[in-house]
């Protein structure tokens, strides 16, 4: 490999365009070509971006050293598969498959050819995630988390429901934050008269081994785009703030006055409070996951989500899904 290292986007959507336009802001990476089922679009993005419309597969394996998967999830296993087992680097996008057995597949290609597997859930590369990752290393402190992921419909994603949509980014973010096997899953969906099986409105409550649980939310019928995380711990309340890359700490103390009678009684108080908004540098989180891809492939670093810490974050999604009856549909159509 030279210095550079040779990456073509399997995948020209909107998201592929993504990853096609970051990897040409980033030095470690020399963007060769973009790969499509349908060629007219992969060609519509080569020419976009000045880079090859590959015509197959095989094409691609023969010039590049690593690519990013950013295809329909149903083909995640099968094209995954095909570049990992030729020793090709994957970068492939949430979710790592649609069945257990596709994931499996993915890793053990992975462990076989040594070729890098790194799973694209985003926000792990959000500033504000990070930095609370630091905030509570110790996690023992937390004591139960709730996220809400919600916004109006989209016609971004069709062929899955809410919760392998857009739950699951903040299942993974949780999962790595608590650090506890998941014991037991409740869920509940909201039916409207366009989704009767409540496909886009789903609740979760998820508990953890520790005694730590998670009230999850996630949505596409909400008119409004909101993506929160708080976390109470032994110690305060911590707001954070995905889209505006923000996290508030909440902390409150009892008074150091031990003989409350010597005090007047306006003074008379029993907690006393504060609020922090922390300082966090802005980041754009692909171009952070694309680096972090580099320096795995490069420095041998462990990826930030494996295609195990992937397949854990399937796991609770699917026992959702099972609890409102939506799983077996959803193996079906993946099948």
């Amino acid at each position: 490999m030279t210095d550079k290292i040779k990456v073509a986007v399997i995948g020209a959507g909107m998201m592929g365009k993504n990853h096609i336009k970051t990897y040409q802001s980033l030095p470690e990476f020399e963007l060769v070509g973009v790969y499509d089922i349908f060629p007219d679009a992969a060609q519509a993005a080569a020419e976009t971006f000045h880079i090859k419309a590959f015509s197959t597969l095989q094409e691609v394996v023969e010039n590049v050293d690593a690519v990013s998967v950013v295809t329909t999830s149903v083909t995640h296993a099968d094209v995954g598969e095909f570049f990992l087992s030729q020793g090709i680097h994957c970068l492939i996008e949430k979710p790592l498959a649609t069945t257990e057995t596709g994931c499996y597949r993915l890793i053990n290609a992975a462990k076989k050819s040594g070729a890098t597997l790194l799973v694209g859930h985003i926000e792990r590369f959000n500033p504000a995630v990070e930095q609370l990752s630091k905030i509570l290393s110790d996690s023992s402190k937390i004591r139960s988390l709730t996220a809400q992921r919600m916004s109006a419909a989209s016609s971004r994603i069709l062929d899955v429901d809410v919760a392998m949509d857009l739950m699951i980014h903040d299942i993974e973010v949780v999962q790595s934050l608590v650090k506890s096997k998941v014991t037991n899953v409740e869920a509940m969906s909201v039916k409207t008269k366009d989704m009767p099986e409540g496909k886009d409105y789903i609740s979760a409550l998820v508990q953890f081994e520790n005694g730590v649980t998670a009230n999850l939310t996630a949505s596409r019928i909400t008119q409004s785009r909101v993506r929160t995380l708080s976390v109470t711990t032994d110690e305060n309340y911590i707001s954070l703030d995905f889209i505006n890359q923000s996290i508030d700490v909440c902390t409150q103390s009892r008074s150091p006055y031990t003989n409350k009678d010597a005090l007047p009684q306006w003074m008379n108080y029993g907690l006393k409070g504060c609020e922090e908004h922390l300082f966090i540098p802005s980041a754009q989180p692909l171009a952070a996951e694309q680096s972090h891809f580099a320096a795995c492939i490069l420095q041998k670093a462990t990826p930030r989500v494996t295609g195990e810490d992937a397949l854990e974050a399937l796991r609770v999604i699917w026992a959702i899904e099972s609890k409102l009856g939506l799983f077996e549909s959803a193996q079906s159509k993946a099948a």
